[in-house]
């Protein structure tokens, strides 16, 4: 009788396609080993005839290619992710500018270059103690307004020499420190803060420039000073002095220049230059200043080289229908 733990020989196990001979050896074999004690249980196994798993040949080939592209792949993100942090200072934050979330805040440590910057609130603040410079390269610095339609409204431009407000109900400068407003439309009365007495400025536009009292008014220019109002200049002063290295020019352009003083306007006519007689004894043609008596108006009149000059001022008598004295 055969022991339970014979084993059965199918035909799966490569018998199928054996000779007679070779199957009658092997049966002869395994009744020798379940016979012995030692080996009883056991079969023998032929290597060829097991089925061989995991990669052989090609297929091992490919995946260690790919193992070998993937951490190539991997040590390049890796040194990239690297030079973007090397290159934008990201760290606990970035080298320029911090954003805290908590408070909707963003810290501009350093300069920024941005192109367009959008502020849902509008306020853009400066730290403690330290300017905020704001330079635009090669154009202005705009301020724009987004209105309840979506349409953007130009408020502030500020360019070289000039900075322009449009369209607003009134803009303040307050003083860091103090909080004090130091300029107000509302009341364009600009002071200059305790300690300042000079204002160095290109080009200011205003309808009124005043000293305090008993104070004197300078306006000084290492080049020209220019005084222009589209409606008239007005200057007033216990004393009035001009003073130019080459000329003073007085020019009206649909009125008249009118000099009026409590104590009466004085020329000093010792100092004002007169054209000299030319080699021919002979007068080259200029201009004589005279005066309206008793109104006091000033006038010139052109004198020809023919003419005598004492007498250019007698125009009134020559020619009534142009007298500058009526």
């Amino acid at each position: 009788m055969a022991s339970s733990r014979d084993s059965q020989v199918t035909p799966e196990s490569g018998m199928a396609t054996m000779s007679f001979r070779d199957k009658t050896l092997l049966k002869r074999n395994i009744n020798r080993h379940h016979n012995n004690n030692m080996s009883a249980g056991y079969v023998p196994v032929h290597e060829e005839s097991l089925h061989k798993t995991g990669l052989r040949g090609r297929k091992t080939y490919a995946f260690w290619t790919l193992v070998g592209l993937l951490s190539l792949m991997a040590i390049a993100n890796m040194v990239l992710t690297c030079i973007i942090f090397k290159v934008l200072r990201i760290w606990p934050r970035m080298e320029s500018f911090e954003i805290l979330p908590e408070q909707s805040i963003i810290k501009f440590h350093g300069k920024t270059d941005l192109d367009q910057i959008l502020k849902q609130d509008g306020k853009i603040e400066g730290f403690k103690g330290e300017p905020i410079k704001i330079t635009g390269q090669s154009g202005p610095v705009n301020i724009d307004l987004l209105d309840a339609n979506g349409n953007l409204q130009r408020k502030l431009k500020m360019q070289d020499n000039e900075t322009h407000f449009q369209g607003i109900d009134s803009f303040e400068v307050h003083d860091p420190v103090s909080g004090k407003v130091i300029f107000s439309t509302a009341s364009p009365n600009f002071r200059l803060p305790k300690g300042v007495h000079n204002i160095n400025v290109v080009t200011a536009k205003t309808n009124r420039i005043t000293s305090p009292f008993n104070k004197t008014l300078t306006l000084k220019s290492d080049s020209f000073t220019r005084l222009k109002g589209n409606e008239g200049t007005k200057v007033e002063g216990k004393e009035i002095l001009w003073s130019a290295d080459q000329f003073i020019f007085l020019r009206s352009v649909n009125g008249s220049i009118i000099f009026n003083s409590t104590k009466g306007v004085y020329i000093d006519v010792k100092n004002i230059p007169s054209v000299t007689h030319s080699s021919d004894k002979q007068l080259v043609g200029q201009f004589k200043i005279c005066v309206c008596m008793p109104e006091g108006k000033l006038f010139k009149v052109p004198v020809s080289p023919d003419q005598d000059s004492h007498l250019a001022c007698n125009i009134n008598i020559t020619y009534p229908h142009v007298d500058p004295c009526k």
